[in-house]
C-alpha cells in the first residue's frame, strides 16, 4: 500500500509539473508566441503614438497607421517612459499572478476609445499600476501583454520582484530593447 502511495505521489507531481510548463505560474518563463513582444510594442509602446489626449485627429491618423481599428479599447504608454514600462518585467515590478507582473509605481498611459465606424471617440489619460504579461523571449524577460487593471490593484510588497523570476533570463540594455 505504501509503495502505491509513493508511485501515485510521484505520478501526480510529474503531471502537475507538466501542467506548469503549459500554464506558467510565474513570469519570465519561455514564451509560446515568439512574436508577442513585437506585438506588445506595436499595440502599447509605439514611438509614433501621440501624446496629446485632446488631439483626436492625431490619434485617428495613428490608429489608421497601425491598423488596429478592430480593437474598441486600446492603451498606449508614452514612448518616453519605455524604460519604466520595460522595468515592470524585472526590478520595477512585483509578481502578480501567473506570468503577470504589476508595476511598483503607477504609470501614465492613454486609453483610446474607438467608435464602430473607424473613429476615435475619446482619449483618456490614466495613471495606475500597470499589469503586464512577461515572458522570456530570446533569453530576455520582455512584456508581451497589457492587462487592464480594472480593480485598481496595487503591488504586494510581500511578493518577490519580477527580477526574481529571471534566474535564467538576462538583463536587457535599453539600446537593445528597440535596436537603437
Amino acid at each position: 500500500m505504501l509503495s502505491f502511495l509513493v508511485i501515485l505521489t510521484v505520478a501526480l507531481h510529474a503531471c502537475l509539473s507538466e501542467l506548469d510548463m503549459v500554464n506558467p505560474s510565474k513570469p519570465c518563463t519561455k514564451a509560446k508566441d515568439k512574436n508577442a513582444y513585437d506585438t506588445f510594442l506595436h499595440h502599447h509602446l509605439n514611438e509614433d503614438s501621440p501624446t496629446d489626449p485632446r488631439n483626436l485627429r492625431e490619434w485617428q491618423k495613428f490608429i489608421t497607421k497601425i491598423k488596429t481599428w478592430d480593437r474598441p479599447i486600446q492603451s498606449f504608454f508614452p514612448f518616453s517612459k519605455a524604460r519604466m514600462v520595460m522595468a515592470v518585467c524585472s526590478s520595477g515590478g512585483k509578481m502578480y499572478q501567473g506570468n503577470l507582473c504589476i508595476s511598483k509605481k503607477p504609470l501614465k498611459f492613454f486609453t483610446v476609445y474607438i467608435k464602430s465606424k473607424k473613429q476615435v471617440k475619446n482619449v483618456k489619460v490614466q495613471k495606475q499600476h500597470a499589469i503586464l504579461g512577461c515572458d522570456k523571449i530570446e533569453n530576455k524577460c520582455r512584456p508581451v501583454h497589457f492587462e487592464a487593471n480594472k480593480n485598481d490593484a496595487t503591488p504586494d510588497n510581500n511578493k518577490p520582484d519580477c527580477s526574481k523570476a529571471m534566474a535564467n533570463a538576462s538583463f536587457i540594455p535599453f539600446e537593445e530593447l528597440f535596436e537603437i
